[in-house]
């Protein structure tokens, strides 16, 4: 063999039986032992004990973590022993392009070191957070789904899941400092001119509509005050199609902001503003001088412009993240108030949507409504009811946003 020096001063008869060099080879893969030797073996004595068994080094390499060490004490005279090392390494054909190159060996070495990095308290600024809560598509008065009695339990049922959400993420360590209540439109269902079958199917009036959205407001601000008297709390709305003041021909003939959405949340707030001592913490900036934008409204959430729209308003797209996507670069380009928002919240489509292909982050908001027997009917598509709650602030990793789930 070419490595009698490497085995020096070791002879044959020093190996113990079984211990010899040798080698098993299949065309594909085996295994491979070195002779006695002094030190572990490093590539370039592995690629000429390979060579010397006949094999090609550029053809044959060693299989990573598969080398195994026997040792043994010999007598090399003298009354002396000496401590002999034996390899056993298992050997695979190398394929062309078929096994893996140094750099992405060492990539993935990197990968199965990688050690788990714990995020330190100091890392986020947990107090610079919002958590909102998104009251849309609640249509009262739809007779389908249920009815009233069941769209009202189902956002009981909501409200009370988000307050369950409030007090685990404060016990957790990473509670909001302030809550958002945003009714994102079509918080009624109206009487008329939104659809054919609405006068037949509607099963109550313009004003027990108004007062069922009321009641749910007031419960769950009641229900924030009482568990939270601590926290902040925001009111804001933006009105939506079915809120609409409109005439016979089923056009809205006054202003936008004439719109039942905006009054049952503004009606709402405005009972809380005659006891400030129990809600002195909930505020409306819209009725408390912020300048109303029309069908839209832009606000600083916790260092994240937010913008909020009903979603009427979009009309170009193939579907409702590209609608409302294009509506909002030309809100952009005419520099509306809302092209300063990072992130945006719209409804109306009735189905959750996340999307984040411009830069900025599209949310929309599933419904809480019975669902629509007609859509259905001629698309055979439906989605299921629930309410968005997200959190924004500064105090999140991804664009300013986290803990997102529909209740």
């Amino acid at each position: 063999m070419a490595l009698d020096d490497a085995a020096k001063p070791f002879t044959k008869h020093n190996v113990p039986k079984g211990n010899e060099p040798g080698i098993k080879w299949d065309g594909e893969k085996g295994f491979i032992d070195t002779p006695a030797l002094a030190d572990e073996p490093d590539q370039a004595l592995w690629d000429t004990i390979i060579a010397d068994w006949g094999l090609s080094p550029e053809k044959t390499e060693i299989i990573d973590g598969s080398v195994h060490i026997r040792a043994w004490d010999s007598a090399i005279g003298g009354g002396e022993t000496k401590r002999m090392r034996y390899y056993r390494a298992s050997i695979r054909k190398k394929q062309e392009g078929g096994f893996l190159s140094e750099e992405i060996k060492a990539l993935l070495r990197q990968i199965q070191n990688r050690k788990p990095v714990k995020r330190s308290e100091n890392d986020v600024d947990y107090g610079n957070r919002a958590l909102l809560c998104l009251a849309s598509d609640w249509q009262l008065g739809k007779g389908e789904g249920g009815g009233p009695e069941a769209a009202i339990e189902r956002i009981c049922t909501a409200q009370d899941k988000f307050i369950e959400k409030v007090r685990h993420l404060r016990k957790i360590g990473r509670g909001p400092a302030v809550i958002y209540v945003v009714g994102m439109g079509d918080l009624v269902e109206n009487c008329d001119n939104h659809y054919a079958m609405q006068r037949f199917t509607v099963r109550l009036d313009r004003r027990e509509q108004k007062d069922a959205v009321i009641f749910l407001l007031d419960r769950l601000i009641e229900l924030l005050v009482k568990n939270f008297p601590d926290l902040e709390i925001v009111m804001a709305a933006v009105p939506g199609n079915h809120g609409e003041n409109r005439n016979s021909s089923g056009k809205a003939f006054t202003q936008w902001t004439d719109n039942d959405d905006l009054d049952a949340v503004a009606m709402t707030y405005r009972a809380f503003t005659k006891n400030p001592e129990r809600y002195g913490k909930v505020s409306m900036p819209q009725f408390d001088g912020l300048i109303q934008e029309d069908m839209t409204i832009t606000l600083n959430v916790c260092g994240i412009n937010v913008g909020f729209a009903h979603g009427h308003q979009f009309r170009n797209g193939a579907n409702a993240s590209a609608k409302a996507e294009g509506w909002w670069k030309g809100q952009v380009m005419g520099e509306q108030p809302i092209a300063a928002a990072k992130i945006l919240f719209a409804g109306h489509l009735h189905h959750a949507v996340v999307s984040e292909a411009t830069g900025r982050t599209f949310f929309q908001c599933p419904a809480m409504d019975g669902g629509s027997a007609w859509f259905t009917s001629t698309s055979g598509a439906s989605s299921p009811a629930g309410m968005l709650t997200i959190g924004i602030g500064t105090g999140y990793d991804r664009n300013g946003w986290g803990d997102y789930e529909i209740l």
